[in-house]
């Protein structure tokens, strides 16, 4: 550059060319420097690119001189965002699975609380169970005690004839239908040789079904007149018995003097026995 300067400093003062001579300095000028076509856009990045120049200059000479701003690739920037968005949805799935992982933390424990209630209510279901089955099986049995007797059998057409059938019932276990036919035989054989008797059956089947008030009445109607029968001194211990489970003490001791009286001698040793221990336990004097 300092070549041309000088030569273009001296030309005009030592030397004078002809028109000739200039025209063909002039050709020679132009074929040695190439045209260049610059657009507008070329020379703005040019442009840019020296600015940038300049400052990157001005940054090694100057610490203190104001940040070189660079005008980013659009490219650049372009991938940066899409890692900003990618970034954001990486945040957003993390926070998604910590909120499914606390909610399945939650439906864990609420299973187990839930199995553990089931395991719960199935001990309790067997329990009640079992206690339905018990008191099934309890309620029967009142069913059997206090339910309304069968039918009586059809009469035989005597006193004889029903006295034997009802005896049959019993001794052969069908006790419910023994008491059955023993209150119709007390009904329609009232004066029969045997309707004493038939109430001492009735008292021993009352007894064995718990009814302790019934009988009471029945042996009590049997040993009116103080019959002199093998069945009697039984039947009068019997209600001595009952009448004392009946909280009728002073009563159960008065059939235990009478039985001394009217059936010692002839009662057989166990029910001497039994008339003695019901005496002790009632302080009977």
């Amino acid at each position: 550059m300092a070549t041309v300067l000088s030569f273009a400093v001296i030309a005009p003062l030592g030397m004078a060319h002809s028109p000739a001579e200039a025209q063909v300095f002039s050709t020679r000028q132009e074929e040695t420097v190439p045209g260049i076509e610059w657009d507008k856009k070329r020379l703005e990045r040019l442009d840019r690119n020296l600015r940038r120049l300049e400052r990157a200059v001005q940054k090694v000479e100057n610490k203190n001189a104001p940040p070189i701003l660079i005008e980013p690739d659009p490219e650049v920037v372009a991938l940066q965002a899409t890692v900003d968005i990618l970034s954001r949805k990486l945040d957003d799935q993390e926070n998604q699975i910590t909120r499914l992982t606390g909610q399945l933390e939650e439906a864990n424990h609420a299973n187990v609380q839930l199995k553990r209630e089931n395991e719960n209510m199935a001990a309790r279901l067997d329990t009640l169970t079992k206690r339905v089955d018990q008191n099934e099986a309890h309620l029967k049995d009142i069913e059997a005690q206090y339910g309304p007797p069968p039918p009586p059998p059809i009469s035989t057409g005597s006193a004889d004839g029903d006295f034997d059938q009802a005896y049959s019932l019993l001794t052969n276990g069908d006790v419910d239908a023994a008491g059955s036919a023993f209150e119709a035989f007390t009904t329609n054989w009232p004066n029969a040789a045997q309707t004493p008797e038939a109430w001492f059956r009735l008292g021993q089947i009352r007894s064995l079904k718990g009814d302790k008030t019934g009988s009471v009445g029945a042996y009590a109607t049997s040993l009116k007149g103080w019959p002199k029968t093998t069945w009697a001194p039984e039947a009068t211990v019997k209600l001595a018995s009952a009448l004392a489970e009946t909280n009728q003490a002073k009563q159960s001791c008065a059939a235990l003097t009478e039985f001394d009286k009217r059936y010692g001698t002839l009662a057989s040793t166990p029910m001497k026995s039994e008339a003695r221990a019901l005496a002790a336990r009632g302080k009977c004097t």
